[in-house]
């Protein structure tokens, strides 16, 4: 019997929704029960941390120290890090609160703040080394299910780079947002999600996060001709990718001075 894929799926601060995505799989990730064995995954079972990981899947954000230095020890442990959904890759809608009044905002919620953490919200490759990004929120457990299929071929995982735009008249979307002057982040955001959101009439808000070398002065443009630039941008708020754009903004400075 060929060694099975050692691999752990732990859980900063998030809604767990991830995890839940790759259980949904049911029979299908059973049938690779004799390639991978997990480790960890306390969804399953939850036991003290092996010495290797080949692969550590990392859903959510470092916000406490704790979670910083659990985050560092699955970085050291594993051969490869990948990060599980949008909390993980862009920060997720906590990441909201960077653009707020933190102090008001953790008033509201605790009534005594003392003892209480209260750190600006950073994805996580802003801590460690990142191998790869699955991206959603929650994940496309199919997608998931092909990239451990991927590494355990011992192949460098990839993922389809297509926009969400490609695949909604493929869901039987019939009725364009943005023909309806309505803010959709559909042509520049990475697709591989099956375009729920559209089929349900609901807006692509990029939760996937933009795809590569989208020109997003061009999106700014494009869509502040049916709202404001400061409402375009709070919507950008809602999955992390607002900072996204600002430092696509710098950059453009930076190149003009």
């Amino acid at each position: 019997m060929s060694k099975k894929l050692k691999i752990g799926i732990i859980s900063l601060t998030s809604c767990e929704g991830c995890q839940i995505a790759i259980l949904s799989l049911g029979e299908k990730l059973l049938k690779l029960k004799d390639k991978v064995e997990f480790l960890e995954f306390r969804y399953l079972e939850d036991q003290p941390w092996p010495e290797h990981f080949d692969v550590a899947f990392i859903e959510g954000s470092p916000i406490t120290k704790e979670q910083l230095k659990t985050l560092k020890e699955a970085r050291k442990r594993a051969d490869k890090l990948i990060v599980l959904g949008n909390c993980a890759a862009l920060g997720g809608v906590h990441e909201i609160k960077n653009y707020k009044d933190k102090e008001k905002i953790q008033r509201y919620v605790y009534k005594h703040k003392k003892g209480i953490a209260n750190p600006e919200i950073k994805e996580i490759d802003n801590f460690v080394k990142v191998d790869f990004t699955i991206p959603g929120c929650p994940i496309n457990p199919e997608e998931f299910l092909m990239v451990l299929k991927q590494l355990i071929k011992g192949e460098e995982p990839k993922i389809r780079q297509i926009f969400v735009c490609g695949e909604c008249p493929l869901q039987g979307t019939k009725n364009c947002f943005l023909l309806q002057k309505k803010v959709c982040f559909g042509p520049w955001t990475l697709g591989g999600c099956g375009a729920p959101c559209p089929k349900n009439g609901l807006l692509c808000l990029a939760c996937r996060g933009f795809k590569k070398n989208v020109n997003l002065d061009v999106m700014i443009k494009s869509l502040s001709r049916f709202v404001p630039e400061k409402e375009l941008k709070e919507k950008l708020e809602i999955f992390g990718l607002r900072d996204e754009l600002f430092r696509y903004e710098n950059n453009l400075r930076t190149k003009i001075n």
